[in-house]
């Protein structure tokens, strides 16, 4: 009782709370102004227009993602389609979506979770008999879902819900969220079956409610898109066959750059070049960035670094970084592992023995930021070549006192390689094509990587060169010369609603010049990620034509 009492009266638990409820108080707040101005424009398609069918979702509720969509579908309207809307959304109680959706010219709606003709409890048999047969963690990435659907997106769907790397077998939620899969395959090949769709927008390409969608539709051939925003631009990435899923976000194939004319390679590298300097800053709006870097904290002298964080500067480092848990571990069709839990337990197990080499782990920085499983929860009695970094150890310092870097498909594979260190990878990654490291085949594989990575080569500067371009077509923020729109990333919180109204307020051209953008984007055929479409096009401009033959 006494125990509960202090808690109760705790000052610092009412000061969160209070701070807390002020702080939602400012977002809705925030939000009404800006639903206020956003209901004074105009549409941004009638509400019935066309034959065709565009179909999106309102599923996640960010100021950034409408206002995103709403220059889209502005931009199909600009390159010259005619079309209806069809809005999805999961119940008719998100109210503010269902409005945000409205304003942009939504008249139609599909309630996943309200269907009247497929519900949840309808599917439960059907989810209970694919898991019975269910006896560890790889039979779940292998049970037969409908159309073909990767079961991977089901299994990264739990794993998401439970804000866990490996919920129990026994735990309910596996059989829920299978019977849900179950019910939006049905929605949405009845959906596909009675209209015309001729596009997909979806704010996520990944968990259930809209990985299913995806799957479909381009199974079917229907273009479709990933709409979002990250490190200060829009980027999209175009599908065309379920092919492209295994991955979902914005890159540029290396066959693309190597066609590309050798002065426009070079740029991109100097791009690459330029954006990575700015990003160990720590001045990017993006998540990751700004949790990955703190300058306060670097060390930049060699030796001090593998001193103060190895403990020697004798022997090899490698530094394994960390995933976030349950964040879609199979983003890229992993195979070689069921999931983050399963990779970093045999990486474990496996370096205990390899005391050549100093192994540092280092958790990765939101890692806090998104709560729940932690590394400490597992890297438990390691030997002494064998720590675990604090969380907020700058990553700066970290690749100045490596030898090498393990990741799984982490953008530090192409940050490292970029500053010349070994990187081992131990699945497929966007990157994987363009030879900046050295990308484990199997499990077996991944292990005599681990095993001889203080002996591997560092990568040529060739392929530094390709880390920097990959990086620059994939996650730099566009350059001055693109004349990009710059938007903050979706987890800025409340600063989105004031960007969004000064930018609609003060500086509409910005969106008419992004809606001309994005209408040549949609018209041609031979890049399929927005951002690094118009990158490698604004450089081609500024080439000299003589110069940019190939």
């Amino acid at each position: 009782m006494t125990a509960l009492l202090l808690k109760a009266i705790d000052p610092s638990r009412w000061r969160r709370l209070g701070e807390r409820y002020i702080a939602q108080w400012r977002q809705r707040r925030a939000a009404d102004r800006l639903d206020r101005l956003l209901s004074g424009l105009e549409p941004a398609r009638p509400a019935a227009a066309g034959e065709g069918t565009v179909v999106a979702d309102g599923m996640w509720f960010n100021p950034n993602h409408f206002f995103r969509l709403r220059l889209f579908l502005e931009a199909l309207a600009a390159k010259g389609e005619n079309f209806r809307l069809l809005g999805i959304l999961r119940k008719k109680s998100d109210i503010r979506a269902l409005n945000a959706l409205r304003r942009l010219g939504f008249s139609e709606f599909l309630f996943v979770e309200e269907d009247d003709e497929f519900c949840t409890e309808h599917f439960r048999k059907e989810a209970d008999a694919l898991l019975a047969k269910v006896r560890c963690y790889q039979d779940l990435l292998d049970i037969p879902l409908p159309e073909g659907v990767p079961a991977y997106t089901y299994y990264d769907t739990v794993l998401k819900l439970a804000a866990h790397p490996q919920p129990l077998l026994r735990d309910p939620i596996w059989s829920k969220t299978l019977a849900e899969t179950l019910r939006n395959v049905a929605i949405y090949r009845r959906e596909l079956d009675r209209r015309k769709i001729v596009h997909v927008v979806l704010s996520h390409p990944w968990k259930s409610e809209w990985a299913t969608l995806l799957w479909l539709a381009i199974g079917r051939g229907i273009p479709s898109y990933h709409l979002t925003a990250f490190c200060e631009a829009i980027r999209i990435r175009r599908f065309r066959s379920r092919t492209d899923y295994a991955t979902p976000v914005e890159h540029l194939p290396f066959d693309q750059f190597e066609s590309l004319a050798p002065i426009v390679q070079q740029q991109l590298s100097e791009v690459g070049r330029e954006d990575l300097a700015r990003r160990v800053t720590g001045t990017s709006t993006d998540i990751n960035a700004r949790y990955a870097f703190n300058p306060a904290k670097r060390i930049n002298d060699r030796n001090a670094a593998r001193l103060m964080l190895s403990g020697q500067t004798a022997r090899p480092v490698a530094v394994v970084y960390c995933h976030i848990w349950f964040d879609f571990p199979h983003t890229f069709g992993m195979k070689n592992f069921a999931d983050m839990k399963d990779w970093m337990e045999c990486t474990i197990e496996h370096i205990r023995t390899c005391d050549d080499v100093v192994w540092l782990l280092k958790p990765h920085p939101t890692e806090n930021w998104y709560g729940g499983f932690s590394l400490a929860d597992m890297a438990q009695d390691l030997p002494s070549h064998v720590r675990v970094l604090p969380l907020n150890t700058d990553s700066q310092t970290v690749m100045t006192a490596a030898d090498a870097i393990v990741t799984v498909h982490g953008t530090i594979g192409l940050e490292a390689a970029a500053q010349g260190l070994t990187v081992v990878m131990g699945d497929r990654s966007y990157f994987s094509d363009w030879k900046i490291g050295y990308a484990a085949q199997s499990r077996d594989d991944y292990r005599r990587l681990l095993s001889s990575i203080s002996r591997l080569p560092e990568p040529e500067n060739i392929a530094r060169e390709r880390a920097m371009a990959c990086f620059a077509t994939a996650l730099s923020k566009p350059p001055s010369f693109v004349d990009a729109l710059e938007m903050s990333c979706d987890s800025s919180g409340l600063a989105l609603y004031a960007e969004i109204t000064d930018r609609l307020m003060s500086r509409p051209d910005e969106c008419v010049r992004e809606i001309e953008r994005l209408a040549a984007f949609l018209k041609q055929s031979e890049i399929d990620s927005y951002a690094a479409f118009s990158l490698v096009n604004a450089l081609s401009r500024k080439i000299p034509a003589k110069s940019a033959v190939a």
